[in-house]
């Protein structure tokens, strides 16, 4: 079944965590973004922000509306479509449609993974080894019958090593989704030593229409834990079983549930690989 409200199943202490990703455009932040980019010399950048995914809502460009706004040019995004376009819509779109129009999760635009091709929209974030990664991802097939799936999986990892991820509450990569909502997706990744750039990589895997049909994705977001310190780990139930600090010690995190739970009937979330 579709784990529509898997955000349900975080600890407060996480879901506090997630809050520090912005969902809204960030023009001067987004990865390759003309602002970044013109602003000051390379040699007069400050430093990226650690853990900040940019124009996670795809707000921009724009405001644009009603479907199939194709676009170079995205800010924060690159694509893996041949001839680099990547699609949004906007308010409007009914008539692309059957007629039944497609709110967008947050804001007012989504993207169409299916675009002119089946893609994978993905970003580098700059990350802190041995953090704990947060996403989130809305998803919605584009047919409006329950049984017309559209498919995806989140890959995180190294740039050009990236693994799919199994979301919270399910047994596999595969975020499947049909009918008319939203359906809304978490998962976990442990950051392994070394990595200071992580990609997140929104996959579409298939969809009921066919390649350039379907797979909308919206709300895209991250967000970090801090690793376990040295002298907490050490102690007895120091950290709970992804490395983050219990609650005894609040000058490292706010204070919360102690553990991840189980999830009914099935095994503790898995997270990323340890060492990709």
């Amino acid at each position: 079944m579709i784990n529509r409200h898997a955000l349900a199943s975080l600890p407060k202490r996480v879901l506090l965590l997630t809050a520090a990703a912005s969902l809204a455009a960030v023009p001067g932040l987004a990865l390759g973004g003309p602002a970044q980019a013109r602003s000051l010399p390379a040699a007069e950048l400050p430093p990226r922000p650690a853990c900040l995914l940019g124009n996670g809502g795809y707000e921009m460009p724009g405001p644009l509306t009603g479907p199939g706004n194709q676009t170079t040019h995205v800010p924060g995004w690159r694509t893996t479509s041949a001839d680099g376009v990547v699609e949004l819509w906007g308010p409007g779109n009914a008539d692309a449609n059957g007629g039944v129009e497609v709110p967008a999760d947050s804001g007012g635009q989504f993207a169409e993974l299916n675009g002119t091709q089946a893609s994978t929209l993905y970003q580098d974030v700059v990350t802190h080894p041995r953090t704990i990664l947060v996403w989130r991802v809305a998803h919605r097939a584009r047919g409006t019958a329950p049984e017309q799936m559209d498919v995806i999986r989140v890959r995180v990892g190294a740039p050009g090593a990236t693994t799919a991820q199994v979301p919270l509450g399910r047994r596999t990569p595969d975020i499947a989704d049909g009918g008319t909502e939203w359906g809304h997706h978490v998962g976990l990744y442990r950051v392994p030593r070394g990595q200071r750039i992580t990609r997140i990589a929104v996959e579409s895997v298939s969809s009921a229409g066919g390649p350039t049909y379907g797979n909308f994705v919206d709300s895209i977001s991250v967000a970090c834990t801090r690793p376990c310190p040295r002298k907490v780990r050490l102690q007895r139930r120091g950290c709970d079983i992804l490395g983050v600090p219990l609650p005894q010690a609040p000058s490292v995190l706010p204070a919360g549930p102690a553990v991840i739970p189980r999830p009914a009937g099935g095994p503790l979330p898995r997270t990323g690989p340890m060492g990709s």
